[in-house]
This record gives C-alpha cells, sequence and structure tokens, in this order.
C-alpha cells in the first residue's frame, strides 16, 4: 500500500512538471501577436522543455502542499469519526425511541453483537435514499465508531441475514480494519485532490461567456482555463488510478476475514450467505447512489458498483467465491434470492439450514465463547421491558441509570451519593437514579455490566458538558465509599473510554517502544494474575508466566511483581502508560493477560471484569476468552 502511495505522488508531481511546462509553452506561443516575430517566439517559448530545477522544485512543492492540504482538512472533516463518514453518504442516525420496526430490528441486533463482542454500542445509521443491500462500519476508535446500514438491506434481508451482515462490520471493528479504512478515506482523498481541482476548473466554464475577442484575451483566457483544467484532470487520474489499487490491495483479503470471523459470532453461516446470495440476485439494483461511493468503496459489505466486479481494481472478492466458502453446495442461481424475503421463503427453505441456527457440530464448526455471550445478550435484551429499553435510549434517564449502577447498599454513603448526583446534575435525576438502583440492586454481574453498557450508549448523547459531568460523578460516586470494586473500576473505565472528549488521532504520533514499558506490562499480568488466584501463591505465579512467555515483545521475564504491588491504582498507573504503544503490541499485550486469566482452564466474574477494564483502557477490542 506504502509503495502505490509513494508511486502514485511520484506520478502526481511528475506529470504536473511537464504538463505546466506545456501550458507554459502554449501561453507563451498564445501571446505572439506579431507574426514576424512569431517563429523566434516559439523557439524560445519551445525551450520551457527543458530540465529546469528551479521548475521541478517549485511544481514538486505545489503538488505536495495540494496532496497534504486535501488529506489535512479530509480528515479534519471526518473529526466526529465514524459518524462524520455515515453522515457523508446521507445517513440518518436512529435511536430506539422511534416507531419504525425495521430500524428497531436493526438497532437489537446492534446491540447483541456489542454487548457479546464487548466493543462500546456504536452509533448506528440508516441510508434511507439506497434501495441496495450494503453496510459499512468506520470511525478511529472503537468510541467513535458508527454502522450504517442501507434502507434496502433493512426491508430485503431476514433477521439472521440482518445479523450475519452486522457481524461481518463488527468483524472489521474487532480485527482492526475499520481504523485503517477509515484513515484511508483522507490518505486517499489526498492523491485525487488533483483530478478533483481539474473537474472544477472544467465545469466552471460551464455557461461562461467570454467578452471580447481573441486579441483582447477574453477566448484565450477560457481555453488556457479549460487546458489547465483538463491537464489537472488527467493528472489526478494517475492517483485515481493508484487509490483504486490501494483500495482493492487492502480490502479484498480482509473481506474473508470478516466473513469468517461473522459466522465464528453468529454461529450461522447461512445468515451470511443469504444476504451475500440476496445481493447476487439484486446486483442490478444494488449500485451506491450518494455521491462518494468511490471513496467509500473499500469500507463497504459488498462492491458498491452495479456488476459487484470490478477486475484489477475489485475492492471485494468475487461474489460467489464468498457464497461457497460459507456453502460449498449452492450452484450459483441467484434468481430466487431476487425476490422479497416472503416471496421467496420456501426457496429460501431449500437451502440447507437457511432461516435457522444449525447446530454447531452439525455444520462443522466449533462454537465459540463469543456466540454463546451474543446468544445471552439476545436472551437479555428480549427480556428486558420495552419501557426500560426506551428510557435508556433518554440520556438523562441513561445517566440517572449509571449512577443507579454505582450507588451503595449502604443508607448512609447512598444519601451523600444522591446528595452528591443532585448537586452536579439536578434532583430529577437524583430521584432517577435512585428508582434505578431499586431495579437493579438484586441483577447478577452481568446482566448489570449489560444495562451498565446501554446506559454509557445512552449517556453518550448527551451535550459535551452533560458527558463531562457524567464521567466526574462517575468518578465521585465510585469512591464515595473509600474502596473501588472491580465493577465500579470496570465501570469507570468504560465510562472514560465513550464519555471522555475525543482527541483527535495523530498520524505522526511516535509510539513508545515496548522495552520503555517492561515494568507496566509485568504489573498488569501480575494482578490478573493475583485476581485469579487470590490464595495460591505458586498458581498465581504459573498464571503470570504463561501470560508472559506470550508478551516476548516486552521481556518481562523475571520481573515478577509481588502480590502487594498489584493494586488497582498500580494498574491504573501502568494503562495509562501502556495506553502509548503501538496498536500491534497492545494487542500481543492483551493476549498475553487471556493466557493469564485461562492458565487454570476457568475464567472467574473477577478476572472478567478486570480483563475488560484492560480492554477500555488499551481502547483494544475484547479477546473472546472474556465470554467464556
Amino acid at each position: 500500500m506504502l509503495g502505490y502511495y509513494a508511486l502514485a505522488v511520484v506520478g502526481i508531481v511528475c506529470a504536473f512538471y511537464l504538463a505546466s511546462r506545456g501550458i507554459a509553452y502554449l501561453a507563451l506561443v498564445g501571446m505572439a501577436s506579431d507574426t514576424r516575430v512569431h517563429v523566434g517566439e516559439q523557439a524560445t517559448a519551445f525551450s520551457v522543455f527543458a530540465w529546469n530545477s528551479t521548475w521541478a522544485l517549485f511544481t514538486a512543492g505545489i503538488s505536495l502542499t495540494v496532496i497534504a492540504c486535501a488529506t489535512l482538512s479530509r480528515r479534519v472533516s471526518l473529526a466526529e469519526g465514524g459518524a462524520s463518514v455515515a453522515r457523508s453518504a446521507g445517513g440518518r442516525e436512529i435511536g430506539p425511541s422511534g416507531d419504525d420496526a425495521e430500524e428497531r430490528r436493526l438497532l437489537n441486533v446492534v446491540e447483541e453483537m456489542a454487548l457479546a463482542s464487548g466493543v462500546p454500542v456504536p452509533r448506528v445509521f440508516v441510508l434511507d435514499d439506497e434501495t441496495g443491500i450494503n453496510a459499512f462500519a468506520a470511525g478511529f476508535t472503537q468510541r467513535d465508531a458508527a454502522v450504517a446500514v442501507t434502507r434496502g438491506a433493512l426491508g430485503k434481508l431476514r433477521r439472521d441475514e440482518l445479523q450475519g451482515v452486522v457481524a461481518h462490520e463488527f468483524s472489521h471493528i474487532l480485527n482492526g480494519d475499520m481504523r485503517l479504512n477509515s484513515w484511508l478515506i483522507g490518505v486517499l482523498f489526498g492523491i485525487l485532490a488533483t483530478s478533483l481541482l481539474g473537474q472544477v476548473l472544467m465545469s466552471s466554464l460551464r455557461g461562461l461567456r467570454f467578452s471580447g475577442s481573441r486579441k483582447n484575451g477574453g477566448g484565450g483566457i477560457g481555453v488556457l482555463i479549460f487546458l489547465s483544467g483538463l491537464a489537472l484532470w488527467v493528472i489526478g487520474s494517475i492517483g485515481v488510478f493508484f487509490a483504486r489499487l490501494i483500495q482493492s490491495s487492502v480490502s479484498r483479503q480482509r473481506e474473508y476475514l470478516a466473513d469468517a470471523s461473522a459466522v465464528q459470532f453468529t454461529r450461522n453461516p447461512m445468515g451470511l450467505a443469504g444476504a451475500l446470495k440476496r445481493i447476487g440476485g439484486t446486483c442490478r439494483w444494488n449500485r451506491l447512489q450518494c455521491a462518494n461511493r468511490d471513496e467509500l468503496s473499500h469500507l463497504l459489505f459488498s462492491s458498491a458498483s452495479a456488476s459487484g466486479f470490478d477486475g484489477l481494481f475489485a475492492t471485494h472478492p468475487p461474489l460467489l467465491e464468498r457464497i461457497k466458502r460459507l456453502d460449498p453446495a449452492f450452484d450459483g442461481n441467484f434468481g430466487p434470492w431476487g425476490r422479497s424475503p416472503e416471496d421467496a421463503a420456501s426457496a429460501s427453505r431449500a437451502e440447507a439450514g437457511v432461516g435457522r441456527v444449525p447446530p454447531a457440530a452439525a455444520r462443522g464448526f466449533t462454537a465459540p465463547a463469543a456466540s454463546a455471550e451474543m446468544g445471552a445478550a439476545s436472551v437479555f435484551l428480549n427480556q428486558m421491558a420495552p419501557e426500560l429499553r426506551a428510557s435508556l435510549a433518554q440520556p438523562t434517564e441513561a445517566a440517572g441509570a449509571l449512577y443507579g449502577l454505582l450507588f451503595s447498599g449502604d443508607g448512609e454513603v447512598r444519601q451523600r451519593q444522591r446528595a452528591q448526583v443532585a448537586t452536579k446534575e439536578n434532583m430529577a435525576v437524583a430521584a432517577s437514579a435512585e428508582r434505578w438502583f431499586d431495579l437493579l440492586r438484586a441483577k447478577d454481574r452481568t446482566a448489570r455490566r449489560m444495562f451498565a453498557e446501554l446506559a454509557i450508549a445512552g449517556c453518550r448523547r448527551r451535550d459535551p458538558a452533560g458527558r463531562a459531568a457524567s464521567l466526574a460523578l462517575v468518578r465521585d460516586l465510585a469512591a464515595a465509599d473509600g474502596t473501588i470494586s472491580l465493577f465500579e473500576y470496570m465501570l469507570q473505565n468504560a465510562a472514560a473510554r465513550s464519555l471522555r472528549p475525543a482527541v483527535p488521532v495523530d498520524g505522526f504520533f511516535k509510539p513508545l517502544p515496548p522495552s520503555q514499558v517492561r515494568t507496566e506490562a509485568a504489573v498488569v499480568l501480575g494482578v490478573l494474575a493475583y485476581a485469579g488466584q487470590p490464595a495460591d501463591a505458586s498458581a498465581a505465579e504459573a498464571a503470570w508466566r504463561a501470560g508472559a512467555a506470550r508478551a516476548a515483545s516486552f521481556g518481562v521475564a523475571g520481573l515478577l511483581p509481588v502480590r502487594e504491588s498489584c493494586t488497582l491504582a498500580a494498574l491504573d498507573n501502568a494503562l495509562g502508560r501502556l495506553n502509548g504503544l503501538a496498536p500491534l503490541l497492545k494487542r500481543e499485550l492483551l493476549t498475553a493477560c487471556t493466557f493469564v486469566v485461562r492458565a487454570d482452564g476457568k475464567l472467574t466474574a473477577d478476572e472478567a471484569e478486570l480483563l475488560r477494564a484492560v480492554a477500555d483502557a488499551l481502547d483494544v477490542p475484547l479477546p473472546e476468552i472474556v465470554t467464556a
């Protein structure tokens, strides 16, 4: 990808040099008004094609400035993350309070997937003007992620098919593709800017009349502007060519990975296969209509083109190949799948397993822990009273639920906490927190954690001042009784991840080398080891060594910390430093953490909550082991 980008920049700079010299030649020839010196002036003008280092540096500076400014401006326009990308495609954000049954079904599926995977509930958008079947996930971090689905997908897909599509998009979030794909939007816009500028110049001449004759320069200026625009458009075609190559080189293999991960989540390959078959049956109408479809093509669930295959520039693998990896028995007949789900019901049932979740053993799949957790999330959401879900969609009620989860069982402490809420918020929110405390106090830790995730998602809809107030109160309420439980620590980290102000991602950020955070990595592994083995020192040491062996880049061997040093405060300080690591090193450390907690073959609630807190602090997707 970097090679393609470098070639694109070099090609644009060289072409701009040649084109500008050529336009200078035409301009000099055009200014010749006396035929007696015309030949001489032509000879002088022709010398512009000789190499000129000053001109080369000047044109290179202009070219690089245009590319850099275009990249920066596009990145600034996407400062809000996934929501900015979704809105640029015509997306409309939806919430649980809406009356549209299709939109509520989509929200249910997204929330199930978020609760099961440990990813913060992303913002959800519907592309109302798109009648084809498509979707994408966008954002620079899990905090600013958004999932967008076309109106056609909502109307044409059954629930299990929609679930397969959403699981595919969540896989892009978990596998790190979303961040790369979102960065590519800005990077590619930089090398496409020259072509767009040329189109703007040429289109600016439409309907424009030039007064006067060629003698006073009116027509000559128009021709010169047109030629300049044409030259920029041709030069920009180099950028277009390499942009398409970059998009295709990044996307194709990652699509296979996302398909495979989606099957792991749903344990139903036929749901995702059914969605792909419907795309095959409706590909004539599947072309995305938004103006920036080419810019977004590498983000999409399926190809944005009508054919679904673009040869060298294909951003997705062939549709039939994707389907056959999920359903080897498919014969390639898309005919029945071009109808609506109701009309194609009989054809759907004829396909083995479509419309139901087949037993994992019957399909040859081993059911992963994530699929079991997704089932638990589905049960949790289905059993929740509709009025409670509607309340959690209201920002202030969501804040009340978040505070209620932190209220103490001790009446005196709870009164102080209620007074804090009333002071920093108002009496209505304090009363709401008390109601939520009464409602949730008897729930188990899993249910309380899921309520917390939904409450945090609701609080994220508050204005910046409201989010800041919620985050400050979460810290104060957790510390009100003088101690921090593991649940409170996990909830603080989850709230901080979603509610703290967004910090622009610095493309020139230099990550910390792992050698500088060896001690911090050892402390994180130690906290997990001692939490899982509170009484057995030898078992804790064995668990720590199992994780240390998987953190080879950090070189923590021999740095086993003592139990007394592995406090939550020490963990907090260590994670603050470790957050400066590169993403791949964060994933390595978190993988090492999973080996610590599974060393004894069990996963306690304390270990699960600590692992969630570590993942939140590092802004890394939660490993599958946490859902075991």
